[in-house]
């Protein structure tokens, strides 16, 4: 029997066509480069995603140092916070889940890091063109902390830049284990769509965009 599942994941299912969406927008937003801020394009997409398509009231950190969530949600009369983390599969493996970003990583930091809030891991496969989202829950990454000890941490050499350290890819099997166990799991194949046919559009969209948005509140000519 699967215990309760979190309330987001159960909204999401009712509405799967959204991850095909997101599919095919993740290779979209590519198109302006693939350095580290394409993760942060994504955030936004999902975002707005879930504001708009469920017209759920979506709310951030006033601090981008306040790193412990990335959105909030008003569901079920109750607000929950969520941390999101997006990811390519590589190698048919699951990266790093990077949990702290200030300071020199070291195990004795990793050691006093505790989990508040869910996470919302999102992983593509662009092999099989899938979209997997699980939900890991705080009692779940609390527990794995006690069982595993040092063994549940990654840390990067010292020069490493962002500094950091986070989840090591060998717990994040086990984690999408529990979340299937308990429902919190959800994923799509989409349709491929082939970017280099979109390009143009893309940038014609953008600049339309931007100068609908600069011109909005300035006195047509007469």
């Amino acid at each position: 029997m699967l215990e309760k599942e979190d309330p987001l994941i159960r909204l999401l299912k009712t509405k799967p066509d959204v991850l095909k969406l997101l599919g095919r927008v993740w290779d979209i937003l590519y198109i302006e480069g693939r350095g580290p801020e394409v993760g942060k394009r994504r955030e936004n997409f999902i975002i707005q995603l879930l504001r708009r398509e469920f017209n759920l009231q979506i709310n951030t950190p006033e601090s981008s140092v306040e790193r412990g969530w990335d959105f909030s949600v008003v569901i079920e009369r109750e607000e929950r916070k969520y941390s999101l983390k997006t990811y390519e599969e590589q190698q048919g493996k699951p990266s790093t889940i990077k949990v702290a970003w200030n300071g020199f990583p070291s195990i004795e930091k990793a050691r006093t890091l505790r989990f508040e809030h869910p996470i919302l891991y999102i992983l593509r496969d662009k092999t099989h063109n899938q979209i997997f989202v699980y939900l890991f829950e705080v009692t779940d990454l609390e527990e794995l902390k006690k069982e595993l000890g040092d063994n549940m941490w990654w840390i990067p050499r010292r020069n490493t830049n962002p500094r950091g350290f986070g989840i090591n890819p060998k717990v994040i099997p086990i984690l999408m284990q529990k979340a299937k166990q308990k429902g919190n799991f959800i994923f799509s194949t989409y349709p491929p769509i082939d970017i280099n046919k979109v390009v143009e559009d893309y940038w014609g969209e953008w600049y339309n965009m931007l100068k609908k948005i600069a011109m909005k509140d300035q006195p047509r000519n007469p």
